[in-house]
């Protein structure tokens, strides 16, 4: 057993070489004591448990997050994705890549029915999806078009590219999203191009979406106009929008999009994102009970259980 002075000194050591950064070399000098000396304190200083080495392991921390995600929200299916940083491009990449792996196991079991939503995440996800050859897999927007130009908004564009991936069928929504009047709404969705397109929304095997936050209100609000809703809203979830509780929220009449309900109720609902600036958005979302599998990262899985 060490006396109280020794152990002091390990302490000091332990403090200078693990938590200031100094070479050992460095507390040597500072402490007037032999560099051999310096070592032999630090490793006492583990055996007297002064010092205790915790190995990360970033497997299990993953596991851990993916077990108290699907625990507190009730979803079916967590994947969180270990990162060797914060920085947020990574972050992406690496959530990407893991949602292009874990749906490409699925679509290559062919005959899938899959709804595709927008945004620039899903526009990421396409681009990491690799060519592989399927069968009897057939994609499909999951709302109409709009006459913004940014890629990650032409849905007709996304379901296409990922179609040429996988060697699908596609299905285009020659309609607009949102309508100019109900009158107009009520023609188009009375003809049969619609109707067979409401039948794939309402018998997806396969719906894949992200999840926007406030700046996809900010989007709609320029390309659609504000409606008095408009400040209720945190985020949507395939232009469906949703308040900080997971409650629903309508901001405009006279779309032409599959419904809620069809979301929920597809054979599987895979909503991918992550980032510090989508968390809350993320946490009303996995309340609105939409999806029932979310793929992140293991910094914005954190940033999302923490909220309460």
């Amino acid at each position: 057993m060490k006396c109280n002075n020794e152990k002091v000194l390990m302490s000091e050591v332990a403090v200078l070489y693990y938590e200031k950064k100094q070479t050992q070399q460095e507390i040597a000098d500072l402490m007037n004591l032999s560099r051999q000396t310096v070592s032999k304190l630090l490793n006492d200083a583990i055996r007297e448990n002064i010092v205790e080495i915790k190995i990360h392991n970033p497997k299990k921390d993953c596991e851990e997050l993916q077990r108290q995600l699907t625990k507190r929200f009730g979803i079916n299916n967590c994947v969180v994705t270990g990162v060797s940083s914060k920085n947020e491009a990574l972050r992406q990449t690496m959530t990407v890549k893991a949602a292009a792996e874990y749906i490409t196991d699925i679509i290559k079991k062919g005959n899938k029915k899959i709804g595709l939503s927008w945004g620039r995440t899903v526009k990421d996800l396409v681009a990491a999806i690799p060519e592989t050859a399927t069968n009897g897999n057939m994609v499909f927007p999951l709302f109409g078009a709009t006459d913004n130009e940014n890629l990650y908004f032409s849905s007709n564009e996304l379901a296409r590219s990922m179609a040429d991936k996988i060697g699908a069928d596609v299905k285009y929504a020659w309609f607009p999203y949102l309508t100019d009047s109900k009158e107009d709404c009520l023609m188009l969705k009375n003809l049969s191009y619609y109707k067979k397109m409401q039948n794939l929304w309402q018998t997806a095997d396969l719906a894949i979406v992200g999840i926007g936050n406030t700046e996809i209100l900010d989007v709609f609000g320029k390309n659609f106009g504000y409606s008095k809703s408009h400040y209720q809203a945190i985020g949507d979830v395939a232009t469906h929008f949703f308040n900080e509780k997971g409650e629903l929220v309508n901001l405009y009449e006279n779309t032409l999009c599959a419904s809620a309900e069809n979301i929920k109720t597809a054979g599987q609902t895979i909503a991918v994102a992550c980032g510090d600036n989508k968390a809350i958005a993320i946490h009303g979302a996995l309340r609105t009970k939409l999806f029932d599998t979310i793929i992140t990262d293991e910094h914005t899985a954190r940033k999302v259980l923490e909220i309460k």
